[in-house]
């Protein structure tokens, strides 16, 4: 069994269509029973940091072979489409090189690495390039009949600080790169966010405390660190966003 995850900010009838035209393609190719798409992997709209770390948080939770494809473009300069596999995991991936496949990359390994053949520019790309080439791709049609090599040093790079945020969750919950410095339950934390600063206190379970508490813990993906506030929405009342940076130290 295969399986498709699109990871994508078009989370409106856009996902159908993308989901819609990998259907059709398959089906004219040979019989695919197969071939699963999963559900919408859903991204912050316009957002590459928080595409990317969707992208890392999936391909640690499915399994070998699967294949992501990734529809998030909010660059003016049109990048290149590419396609490839991985060494570690030997998943399919496809999508803009726009710096969103860096984290994957450097923690799977690329085993080859191709430019779709580019047919020009297109009203949403992702669903008439894309979407096709990637059912071609998981059905098994090689790498070389759809793109040509593409060199690994012209990879876009994503730079991300210490601190940075790269997911807010419904709840309000924060996720940022970094590592907790040795603490014990109840240590006080020091938060600074946006000229802004808190009181979080080090918890294992933020639900052990009293709504509204600030709690800095260790988190549910990747060993990332997180930040929320007890029963309600933090991130929100601090008014963050994806890519803002946490800076912390301990009190």
């Amino acid at each position: 069994m295969k399986r498709i995850v699109i990871i994508s900010d078009c989370s409106d009838v856009a996902y159908n269509e993308l989901r819609g035209i990998i259907l059709k393609t398959l089906s004219e190719i040979r019989d695919t029973d197969d071939i699963i798409i999963e559900p919408l992997a859903p991204v912050k709209p316009f957002s590459i940091i928080n595409g990317a770390f969707v992208l890392r948080l999936m391909a640690e939770a499915y399994p070998i072979h699967t294949t992501f494809l990734i529809i998030v473009n909010p660059l003016q300069k049109r990048p290149e489409r590419i396609f490839g596999k991985t060494k570690k995991g030997d998943f399919i991936f496809m999508g803009a090189n726009t710096g969103i496949f860096d984290w994957f990359l450097k923690d799977f390994g690329i085993k080859e690495l191709f430019e779709l053949n580019d047919p020009g520019f297109f009203p949403f790309g992702g669903k008439y390039v894309h979407a096709p080439n990637v059912a071609k791709l998981t059905a098994g049609t090689p790498s070389r009949e759809l793109g040509k090599p593409f060199d690994e040093g012209n990879l876009a790079k994503l730079n991300m600080e210490d601190g940075a945020i790269v997911h807010i969750d419904n709840f309000g919950l924060i996720k940022f790169i970094g590592t907790i410095p040795p603490a014990k339950e109840g240590d006080y934390f020091k938060i600074t966010v946006n000229n802004k600063k808190i009181i979080a206190v080090y918890a294992r379970r933020m639900m052990n405390y009293e709504t509204s508490q600030w709690i800095l813990y260790p988190g549910s993906s990747l060993q990332l660190p997180e930040l929320g506030k007890v029963r309600s929405n933090g991130a929100q009342e601090l008014k963050l966003e994806i890519g803002d940076r946490i800076l912390f130290e301990k009190v």
